[in-house]
């Protein structure tokens, strides 16, 4: 429409001379444009029904409403005992709550428990409400029969697993009693105290390491039990020192022992004493291997004193420091 305006506006001289001119469209063609009626320049488009409309979103919110009283007659025979127990069960597919439903029923039956939740809630003395959430997003825990379940828990809760672990990891429920109780009484047997799910569920070679770098971090901290009393031992500092260096480093709070300790031995024999160290703890955040390299490449520039911080520093920047060093060398010569 608003070509056919612009056009219109044009005289008959205009026109042909933007035809012979720029040859791009004849005269004949644009008149031929110009003369068509506006009808044969719209797009029909279909009429919908207001009321056929109105009609299928009505349908659909029926549907909708059913399904939800559906659902809430089936989670109200559930016997959950408040409501917030049961809010998480809502977001479930009717199959599901059907299946839930049924094994609830099953159990009752048999006299084993009223409801899966409060069972489980009890023996890991947790809130209902916490394990509801949790439950509801692990519906496998109602395709287990409820005598594996109760074995299971038997032997995490006697292995001293801690209840809030076992809250994080409920796929551990899903391995046999016996697996359980046979990988965690390895790991305790080696002297390890502290025993977690996730050592049921990996791998062998995972859990040699586990139990490798557990070993040996118990020899290292000895009686002192504490990464941070160990630090500050062999850095001559109180453990307050160690902890204000922890809370501006917030990285040092993760790193294992094993690696303090190696990474203090490395330093120490590359000829930093442990006061430069306690001054400068940001190093231990960084990589060992990193380290040594960036050590041998100030060592090959002529460095003699190396500050520690230097050595920490991002890629790009210790790059930049790098050639403002061989800048200076090559000013000196």
């Amino acid at each position: 429409m608003v070509l056919r305006t612009v056009f219109c506006k044009l005289k008959p001289t205009y026109l042909s001379l933007y035809s012979s001119g720029f040859k791009f469209i004849p005269t004949s063609i644009i008149q031929n444009v110009l003369n068509r009626p506006p009808c044969g320049n719209f797009i029909r488009l279909p009429i919908v029904s207001i009321a056929s409309y109105a009609t299928r979103t009505t349908t659909k919110t029926t549907e909708k409403s059913g399904l939800n009283a559906t659902k809430a007659k089936i989670i109200l025979a559930l016997n959950f005992q408040s409501a917030e127990d049961a809010l998480p069960y809502y977001k479930l597919p009717l199959k599901t709550l059907i299946h839930v439903l049924r094994i609830t029923k099953n159990d009752e039956s048999k006299g084993y428990c009223k409801n899966r939740l409060y069972y489980i809630a009890s023996r890991l003395k947790l809130p209902p409400s916490v394990l509801s959430e949790k439950l509801a997003k692990r519906t496998f825990i109602y395709g287990l029969s409820f005598d594996w379940i109760e074995k299971a828990l038997d032997v995490l809760i006697e292995m001293n697993v801690a209840s809030d672990r076992i809250l994080r990891d409920l796929w551990v429920l899903k391995y046999h009693h016996e697996t359980i109780h046979e990988r965690l009484l390895k790991v305790k047997n080696l002297g390890i105290d502290n025993l977690y799910p996730w050592m049921v569920r990996c791998s062998e070679d995972i859990l040699n390491r586990y139990i490798t770098i557990s070993t040996e971090t118990k020899d290292i901290l000895g009686e002192t039990n504490s990464k941070q009393t160990y630090l500050a031992n062999r850095l001559n500092v109180s453990v307050d020192t160690v902890q204000e260096m922890c809370y501006k480093i917030p990285a040092l709070k993760a790193i294992r022992v094993t690696k303090v300790k190696h990474f203090l031995d490395f330093l120490e024999s590359e000829g930093f004493d442990v006061e430069e160290i306690a001054n400068k703890p940001r190093v231990l955040s960084a990589s060992q291997k990193t380290v040594k390299k960036r050590l041998d490449t100030l060592r090959n520039l002529g460095l003699k004193e190396i500050n520690l911080n230097v050595l920490c520093r991002s890629k790009k920047d210790f790059k930049k420091y790098c050639e403002s060093i061989e800048s200076l060398s090559d000013q000196g010569k």
